[in-house]
């Protein structure tokens, strides 16, 4: 988040073609993995999934594997031709698990070792070539751990995605390959989960656990989207994925001609890059309430022809317990802020949201801040404020905020790369959370999907 205008959100299109042969995960080190003990600190229990179940718990990763490559296998060899308009043919050298032990092997007539793939996995369609080779000794079963038994299968997804890029003859820059990669991976996920005679069965939290895999394994923010191996920020990767979901193979195929939305900035200065696009807490929550105050005069009479807005008072306090708000029910989900509508009253710890603004950023806070306004308006305007939809509202509500802020409305703040990230990070987070599960809001798949909608349209999705 910066003082000034800029706008985030452009359309990638492409400008000549990508590197020949290889489509690759490319982790930007396995570091990222650290991300994920601030993102996602659930997943406890050892239950087994069933045999072919995947799901956001840690299972049998040869059992992942073989089902994933059963069912991606089914899926494109039915969907090649409807995208494509030709067949599918299988991969002639198969999907090579590597580990230490793994003998040398060769790409493209270059010689790769373990060394090489170390952490990542890859798509190789030289002239002698056609497999995907991936890190079975360390990244599967970091994935597997983390984020359960469905990551592995959205790496292989997105590896296949590139092998049917090649039999296409796809070009385009990296980051719209990457990113229609991405979105096939998302087509895939959407046919395991709705197909009752596929190999793979998606658990309900597969879904959710896909957004989080999106947005660890992503670039470094700062990296410009022109990078020739960018393969998107956060946002740009899940929102790829739900495309596919969502609409299916041939919404991607249309990714190298029409575009596709990307918050892929460089930073500006050297002072954005020294701070990472961040505002210090102090300065970013005065001007988070201003420009949540500005942006709801003029939303509310959109949302609701003739009304108006009363900016809510705020009262922040050290630590918890939240002040309390008489006639309201105590929520048996850890909070970060409180809508007082009686005295029209936001509150929050500042404490707390101090550490989600040093883990997470700048955004992260203005969206914790976001939803409190955007209950604030929801209560002003009659409309309900419990219950899962109206939670999906105030996501939708929080990403029209964040479309405002990109389009230069505000000019006084704009957003910095990475900020869009921000935000999603704590929904995943929040998501995630002990207790979320008891709570009536929305899983992270379906949050993402509300967020996403705001983000791209404004507010009229939000209803």
């Amino acid at each position: 988040m910066t003082t000034g205008s800029d706008t985030v959100m452009h359309a990638s299109r492409p400008r000549g073609p990508d590197a020949p042969g290889v489509g690759a995960l490319l982790l930007a080190g396995l570091a990222v993995l650290a991300v994920a003990a601030l993102v996602v600190a659930l997943f406890v229990g050892t239950r087994q999934p069933a045999a072919a179940t995947l799901s956001a718990r840690p299972g049998s990763l040869s059992t992942a594997e073989r089902v994933t490559i059963e069912s991606v296998t089914q899926y494109w060899r039915q969907e090649m031709p409807r995208t494509y308009d030709r067949d599918y043919t299988e991969l002639r050298g198969g999907y090579q698990p590597k580990t230490p032990r793994s003998k040398p092997w060769t790409c493209g007539g270059k010689r790769v070792t373990y060394k090489n793939i170390r952490g990542n996995a890859f798509y190789c369609g030289g002239p002698n070539d056609d497999y995907i080779a991936y890190d079975a000794s360390f990244l599967f079963p970091q994935l597997n751990k983390t984020f359960g038994s469905v990551s592995p299968a959205i790496v292989l997804a997105h590896e296949t995605g590139h092998a049917v890029q090649h039999r296409a003859g796809v070009q385009a820059p990296s980051i719209v390959i990457e990113l229609q990669a991405d979105c096939f991976a998302g087509s895939w996920s959407g046919f395991a989960h709705q197909s009752s005679a596929d190999t793979v069965d998606l658990a309900p939290n597969a879904l959710d656990s896909s957004v989080a895999v999106m947005l660890t394994l992503r670039d470094q923010v700062g990296s410009p989207g022109t990078n020739p191996q960018a393969h998107g920020l956060g946002f740009d990767r899940v929102n790829a994925f739900q495309t596919g979901y969502d609409n299916g193979a041939k919404a991607c195929a249309r990714f190298p001609s029409a575009g596709v939305p990307t918050t892929e900035l460089p930073f500006r200065t050297p002072l954005e890059a020294q701070t990472h696009g961040n505002l210090p807490y102090s300065i970013a929550v005065p001007l988070f309430e201003k420009s949540l105050d500005g942006f709801w005069a003029t939303a509310a009479p959109r949302v609701k022809p003739g009304s108006t807005f009363r900016a809510p008072a705020t009262e922040p306090v050290r630590t918890l317990p939240l002040p309390r708000c008489a006639g309201q029910q105590p929520s048996n989900v850890p909070q970060l802020l409180e809508y007082c509508a009686r005295d029209n009253v936001i509150s929050w710890p500042d404490s707390r949201l101090l550490q989600v603004h040093a883990r997470l950023g700048d955004m992260a806070t203005g969206a914790v801040l976001s939803d409190g306004w955007g209950e604030a308006a929801q209560t002003q305007l009659g409309l309900p404020v419990k219950g899962r939809e109206a939670g999906l509202q105030r996501d939708c509500f929080t990403g029209a905020w964040v479309s405002a802020l990109a389009s230069g409305a505000q000019p006084e703040l704009s957003l910095s790369p990475g900020d869009v990230d921000e935000v999603l990070s704590v929904i995943v987070a929040s998501s995630f959370q002990p207790g979320a599960d008891r709570s009536d809001r929305a899983g992270a798949f379906d949050r993402t999907q509300a967020l996403r909608a705001g983000v791209l349209q404004g507010l009229s999705p939000c209803g």
